[in-house]
């Protein structure tokens, strides 16, 4: 018999039917989500005897307009659940709403499969624990809990600075506000791991560190995450509306008081393809705004969509960034699909290494910007 396994942190999957051939699934649609239901991660397990060509089918997922281009036909498996993989395009079938995986396991073999690369809760929970260890030398890396969500899980968020400096600004960078945005939050945890082990010395996101100070919240959303929702929090209110009162948002808002920050980067993403590649967006006031601006001369494909988005008075977050601080605010969307090699290559679908690669695009190009 095969079995399918739904993590409990992450998963947003329902099984639907489980037999000695093959497995039904579907996503799991969240009250509360203004997306449509696209996430799902899943193992398949076989039993003593293994599976020869088993079919996994994926059902009810959306198409159409309000999808731009289904995130879901560029899906990834795994054997372990760690090192991820396109699937190959002779084990899937699509219909009108339907994917379809073949594959075959050895006896007790697994396999993974998910819409993009996951992060589950545990992953954070990994990564705190990563930051607690001592960080690069002349560096000072401080932890904050800035408030919890409804279920009690901490908003945990890093401020890291020079040794020598106390500044009074901070470049602030928060991410997993819509939790399986993927790209936003593998955005954040670059700048992280980046500062933390070392890897910036000499780059200009050390030189950022001379005048301000740089405050990162990787998971603004944790009881989302947990659940795989798309854009709201375990009570159903959609993240970083321009009513948003969740308590989730009162942390993010306690910490932009701490950090009177200069600039704001709220890191999301996407897998549509619609624009030219690599189909990302920069959400801004206006196309004259300075960080905007800059990004669009320095840093090409990151406006690619087919349409501006601008934030108008609809993110509550941002606006009050500019109310409170004047602060320079974008929300970045990389596509988690989509990548366009330096040089002139073609696009390919990412590894999640090369999501990184244009995750330290961004940041490199906002410190020059903060730094000029």
């Amino acid at each position: 018999m095969l079995k399918v396994h739904v993590p409990e942190d992450h998963g947003a999957t329902e099984v639907l039917h489980e037999s000695e051939t093959g497995a039904v699934v579907r996503p799991r649609r969240w009250p509360g989500d203004t997306y449509p239901s696209l996430w799902f991660t899943f193992r398949v397990d076989a039993d003593a005897r293994g599976l020869s060509h088993g079919q996994l089918e994926i059902r009810e997922l959306k198409t159409g307009a309000e999808t731009y281009e289904p995130f879901w036909k560029h899906c990834l498996w795994s054997e372990d659940g760690r090192d991820w993989e396109r699937i190959p395009g002779g084990a899937q079938r699509f219909g009108e709403t339907t994917l379809t995986v073949t594959l075959s396991l050895p006896p007790g073999g697994s396999r993974w499969i998910a819409a993009t690369y996951p992060l589950p809760l545990a992953h954070y929970d990994a990564l705190d624990r990563k930051l607690s260890l001592p960080p690069a030398a002349g560096l000072r890396v401080t932890r904050g809990t800035y408030g919890t969500t409804t279920r009690g899980r901490p908003l945990l968020a890093y401020r890291i600075e020079r040794e020598d400096r106390r500044p009074e600004r901070a470049l602030l960078i928060v991410a997993g506000q819509h939790a399986v945005e993927q790209s936003g939050k593998i955005f954040a945890e670059v700048a992280l791991r980046g500062y933390h082990g070392g890897a910036f010395a000499g780059t200009p996101m050390a030189g950022v560190l001379e005048r301000y100070a740089v405050v990162i919240l990787p998971l603004a959303n944790p009881d989302g995450c947990f659940d795989g929702r798309m854009n709201s929090n375990a009570t159903g209110t959609v993240m970083d509306t321009a009513d948003d009162d969740s308590p989730e948002m009162r942390a993010a808002l306690a910490l932009l008081e701490e950090a009177r920050p200069v600039a704001v980067v709220n890191c999301h993403g996407w897998g549509n393809e619609w624009g030219a590649p690599p189909y990302e967006d920069l959400y801004r006031w206006s196309d004259d705004d300075p960080l905007f601006a800059y990004l669009k001369e320095h840093l090409p494909g990151c406006c690619t969509s087919a349409g501006p988005h601008y934030l108008e008075d609809r993110f509550r977050l941002e606006n009050e960034a500019r109310a409170r601080f004047r602060a320079e605010c974008v929300i970045t969307e990389l596509n988690w699909n989509r990548y366009v090699p330096p040089g002139g290559a073609p696009p390919v679908r990412p590894t999640r290494a090369q999501i990184e690669e244009r995750a330290g695009e961004y940041l490199t190009a906002i410190a020059r910007y903060l730094t000029e």
